[in-house]
């Protein structure tokens, strides 16, 4: 008889729609690479709950000025996480962050794509028109 347990592949992809909370200012850190973070709104059982989100590299560039509150967005990608320390009030505390790599931002408000290498594409009508019904 054969013991060897059943190795899988896991699979690291998410997808969150939701409206654009707090946004913090573009930050530029000492080697010039540039990060945005700001908040997901999302409705869990008729409470909602601030998803943080980070955001780095190309789209930084591309994306990170045009982003506004209340933008409704659909955000897939795949994820890693960290703990920060972060101060408020004179106390600091750890929160858990997550980061998106690898990933496409689609903008239902303004009807654009933006992509992790920086690229931009305009989203069809018909297909972004039926999804919000």
């Amino acid at each position: 008889m054969n013991n060897e347990k059943e190795t899988r592949n896991s699979t690291n992809k998410f997808e969150l729609e939701g409206n654009v909370g707090n946004i913090s200012d573009i930050y530029t850190n000492q080697n010039g690479k540039k990060t945005l973070r700001f908040d997901l709104g999302q409705n869990n059982n008729g409470n909602t709950q601030f998803v943080p989100i980070v955001l780095k590299g190309e789209l930084v560039n591309t994306y990170g000025s045009e982003i506004q509150k209340g933008d409704w967005l659909s955000i897939k990608g795949r994820i890693s996480t960290y703990q920060k320390e972060v101060e408020r009030n004179g106390k600091t505390t750890k929160e858990k962050v997550i980061e998106i790599i690898g990933f496409e931002i689609a903008d239902r408000t303004n009807d654009k794509l933006y992509t992790s290498d920086g690229k931009v594409e305009e989203l069809e009508k018909k297909n972004t028109d039926m999804e919000r019904e």
